[in-house]
């Protein structure tokens, strides 16, 4: 088990976790969210009065913990709310990771407190409609003019926009530059003029709404650039394999609650006078899907065991983002088949777990370019 590579600490940490979420995030609450396509404002505001969002922030913040610590943390997270932990990764981990890393002393006076603190929501601006997959197609572009920068395009699947104040956006600074080249990294606020927000409607993800993002003549000060001009791409690559396993962690977490309520369902549905659990046709599925669920498991810790070293890990978080994704995928899957008909209902919450496991096999990078990532590590 993922034990091995805790030490005491970590797994007090983790146990605490468990104990609070589970009392401070009933499963009522988490389908009200989901439900009425509620920001879980509330849970937000207690998580931050735990500390939690100080989590991986410099020491000089009040942060702490490393890598392996955000495994521990989102795991246990998504066990109760995936959509509190999608919020922490996109805010703390990938974000604020970005601007510990390659912001000024003003920006990081600015925004790691405020993060810490849980009081400010940032959001990853990357993904455009002709720059999916391919993220280096990106259109959207940033022309420096004197003291500041003129901002044109659009961005798409933007992750908890609604609920942000400063969007990290990807752009392009030198149009006649290479493909991976003339991108550069700006920190955009919400209330900039030019700048109109829309709320998509999914299948799932419905507490942490995701947007379309326009830009029209958006004036953006100077000071507003994340790193060097021009070098945006490079500078992202890191925090790009860090979500890779903090979406691997959350995956699990989350199918190991589908696969708890699974089990609970089957010893108490009774059909042809014993509880269905006693049937080795659905003994087999809740077996495979616990199987899964410990590989998933192995694999994200594997890599944070690494990252957290500071060892290469690209392709070991790839390995996990695929393998956890497609895990949460088919024990969802199984799950409503184990329930039946009450699988299918809305009363229940494998429906939630059905509708959200598939955004974890497209979103932070398809599977189908996990596995581009990795056979470029193979040599081929």
């Amino acid at each position: 088990m993922s034990s091995i590579y805790l030490n005491e600490e970590q797994k007090i940490f983790r146990d605490s976790i468990h104990k609070f979420m589970k009392r401070g995030c009933p499963r009522e609450y988490v389908r009200e969210c989901d439900e009425k396509k509620r920001y879980p404002i509330e849970l937000v505001k207690k998580t931050g009065e735990m500390g939690w969002w100080s989590l991986t922030l410099p020491e000089e913040y009040d942060g702490y913990g490393n890598i392996m610590d955000m495994v521990i943390f989102l795991e246990a997270v998504a066990y109760y709310s995936i959509a509190l932990a999608r919020d922490w990764n996109r805010t703390v981990s990938m974000v604020g990771g970005a601007v510990n890393h390659f912001g000024t002393p003003e920006q990081k006076a600015e925004i790691l407190p405020r993060v810490g603190r849980g009081e400010l929501g940032l959001a990853f601006a990357l993904s455009e409609a002709e720059a999916g997959s391919d993220a280096a197609a990106v259109r959207t572009t940033a022309i420096l003019q004197g003291d500041h920068f003129l901002v044109n395009g659009s961005k798409t699947w933007i992750t908890g926009a609604l609920n942000s104040e400063l969007f990290l956006t990807v752009v392009r600074t030198d149009p006649k530059s290479e493909r991976h080249k003339g991108m550069s990294l700006l920190l955009i606020p919400k209330d900039t003029p030019g700048l109109l927000i829309r709320p998509t409607d999914l299948l799932g993800g419905h507490a942490l709404r995701t947007c379309e993002l326009t830009f029209e003549d958006v004036k953006v000060p100077a000071n507003r650039l994340l790193g060097e001009l021009h070098k945006g791409w490079m500078n992202l690559l890191p925090t790009l394999v860090k979500e890779r396993v903090g979406l691997s962690a959350m995956c699990t977490g989350a199918a190991q609650a589908a696969v708890d309520d699974a089990v609970c369902y089957a010893k108490e549905r009774v059909q042809f006078g014993r509880p269905i659990g006693k049937f080795q046709a659905i003994q087999h599925k809740l077996v495979d899907m616990q199987i899964k669920v410990d590989a998933a498991r192995q694999l994200a810790y594997h890599a944070a065991h690494l990252m957290s070293q500071g060892l290469p890990a690209e392709r070991e978080a790839s390995s996990a983002k695929i393998f956890a994704s497609d895990a949460y995928m088919q024990v969802a899957v199984e799950g409503v088949q184990v329930l039946g008909g009450n699988g299918y209902s809305m009363e229940y919450d494998m429906q939630r777990h059905f509708r959200e496991s598939k955004l974890f096999q497209i979103f932070g990078g398809t599977n189908e370019i996990q596995r581009l990532v990795i056979a470029r590590q193979l040599g081929l």
